[in-house]
């Protein structure tokens, strides 16, 4: 059974409607959007693919699993699907966001996105697509069953789903926080997804310098905003980095229990040579006051440079970056 528009519209209005209040006022913009967050690695493979596919699609160019082992291997019921989720920052968001250091990631180190990706689709285009079903938890669950009724829909508890804040010893608002839309592989991005949300400037252009030649095509859909609140941003990652004849200038957003960080940049000019190479291995993310960010000084030509910036061992940033005004 497909879900009206009629139905779907009349769901959105009401749960915008509901979550307009003053405390996180950001939820009123989530009813009408699902959300699939992505390590790099894997999103630059789904956005060059123009298609977001099902773990057991054939098709599938993930390049990086960081699905728990010992969840994702439990049950097999939802592999044939796309998976949506009806908010970001879920559970499963939690475990694998950010740049952590070794031994920190719940699930193994295998299970961690240091850049994440977030691509958000239209609700009322996908909700409304043939065969699309829907749990109000996490399909991993062993008590979890997909369906594709008004009926059951109606029935999902969406204030669990779109909570914030303490639980109060509820386990089940964790689970309904992971419910999920299931829709039949592939699905494609063109007149399904909406934007694709980056942390930073400088995480945009790492994502932009991957993308190659597609960049310009996806570049006005890849948004740099806090409107929707998406990412959990507990970890160290970088805000943004530039050059100048003087050296490098970068900024970075500390941890939240502000943990010295291992960081390593690195600049390669046009003839390969190694114009910059600096480590820490115990930085602090924020410089002294009054200065906002850092620079690890350096005299550069004026050129090109392909920058790289590593956070415990983690790509964090890379770009091609210049020096001078004229054209490289």
């Amino acid at each position: 059974m497909t879900l009206s528009a009629a139905f779907v519209d009349e769901h959105i209005t009401k749960w915008e409607a509901a979550l307009t209040r003053p405390a996180y006022p950001f939820r009123s913009k989530w009813p009408s959007r699902l959300f699939h967050h992505a390590p790099l690695e894997n999103a630059v493979r789904i956005i060059i693919d123009g298609n977001l596919r099902s773990r057991n699609d054939p098709a599938n160019q993930r390049e990086r699993d960081v699905a728990a082992a010992g969840v994702i291997d439990a049950r097999q019921h939802a592999h044939d699907s796309v998976r949506l989720y009806f908010r970001p920052r879920n559970p499963t968001q939690w475990h694998i966001e950010g740049i952590r250091k070794s031994g920190e990631c719940q699930y193994g180190e295998a299970s961690h996105a240091p850049v994440l990706i977030m691509l958000v689709f239209e609700a009322r285009r996908v909700l409304s697509l043939p065969d699309v079903k829907f749990c109000d938890r996490n399909m991993q669950l062993g008590a979890a069953e997909p369906h594709d009724t008004e009926e059951h829909f109606s029935a999902i508890p969406f204030d669990k789903v779109y909570h914030m804040g303490g639980t109060g010893g509820d386990a089940s608002i964790v689970q309904h926080r992971c419910a999920e839309v299931l829709v039949p592989s592939p699905l494609l991005l063109d007149g399904s997804l909406q934007w694709i949300y980056c942390r930073t400037s400088a995480e945009k252009a790492t994502l932009l310098h991957h993308l190659g030649v597609y960049g310009a095509q996806w570049a006005p859909r890849i948004l740099v905003s806090d409107d929707l609140l998406v990412f959990e941003r507990n970890y160290v990652f970088v805000e943004d980095v530039s050059l100048s004849r003087r050296g490098v200038s970068f900024r970075l957003n500390p941890r939240r229990d502000l943990q010295t960080v291992d960081v390593r940049i690195s600049a390669i000019d046009k003839d390969g040579n190694q114009a910059i190479q600096f480590r820490n291995n115990s930085m602090s993310a924020t410089p002294p006051r009054p200065s906002t960010g850092w620079i690890y000084e350096s005299e550069l030509a004026d050129g090109q440079y392909l920058v790289d910036v590593f956070l415990e061992g983690h790509l964090a940033f890379r770009s091609f970056l210049s020096v001078g005004t004229g054209l490289f």
